[in-house]
């Protein structure tokens, strides 16, 4: 399977999960469908990182992208007055998966040099990023308490880290035998479902199949388009009824 098809996969059961939750929230087969997505996205997260040329144009690409989905959240929420505290999206978290990733392969590579101090470089650039995302997730735990309104990244400080297991090697094995343990331990420790977590293992043995190309077709952008506009449609949809 190409990346493009098994993010089609991802994007499909995205749209499923958020007809579910927004739509026909009893309907939970709706919801399971929906475990699909969050790790096709966290392994291609992780995977770019490790082969795009530049980060930075990366990390900004998905961070302002994540900014214009959460105007739609901000925006829904102020029409239906709905939900308390800040729920911040899957693409704000993974610019932090980015930021961590970017870390650890900057550390990985300065291994791979004679030069001590790059080394120690490296290490020390890791250990600050990996710190200051451990604040930020213990901030945001406790923000009902400091700040008076609770701040919540979307699946949490084990959302932001499982992209870093896709990141680890080029090597396919040894990326998916990491990313593989690591996503049973997240949606086993995330999720109080059995079925949930059950149905979040399914990309992995999609993700056993990828070929490790993109595909015929540049698809970059549509992918990127894909999560604020479906997201837009379905409120919308669901202010109408």
């Amino acid at each position: 399977m190409t990346r493009n098809q098994l993010k089609i996969i991802a994007c499909i059961s995205m749209l499923i999960d958020h007809i579910g939750y927004i739509l026909f929230p009893k309907i939970t087969i709706l919801r399971y469908i929906g475990r699909i997505a969050m790790p096709i996205f966290a392994f291609f997260i992780g995977e770019g990182c490790l082969y795009t040329k530049n980060k930075v144009k990366y990390f900004l690409r998905v961070f302002i992208l994540g900014l214009l989905c959460q105007s739609v959240y901000i925006i829904e929420s102020l029409i239906t007055h709905s939900g308390s505290g800040t729920y911040l999206n899957i693409l704000l978290t993974f610019s932090v998966s980015i930021i961590l990733c970017s870390a650890f392969i900057y550390m990985k590579e300065s291994f791979e040099t004679d030069i001590k101090s790059e080394k120690i470089k490296g290490v020390a650039l890791f250990t600050f990023t990996f710190i200051a995302v451990l604040t930020l997730s213990f901030f945001c735990e406790g923000s009902r308490n400091t700040i008076g309104t609770e701040i919540t990244f979307d699946y949490g400080l084990g959302g932001i880290c499982l992209p870093l297991f896709a990141a680890v090697s080029k090597d396919k094995k040894k990326k998916l035998i990491s990313f593989g343990i690591a996503l049973t331990i997240f949606v086993f420790s995330f999720y109080e479902s059995i079925y949930f977590s059950l149905w979040a293992l399914v990309p992995f043995i999609l993700l056993v199949f990828y070929n490790g190309t993109g595909g015929r077709k540049n698809l970059k952008y549509f992918f990127y388009a894909f999560y604020p506009v479906h997201l837009g449609v379905i409120y919308l949809i669901d202010i109408l009824m």
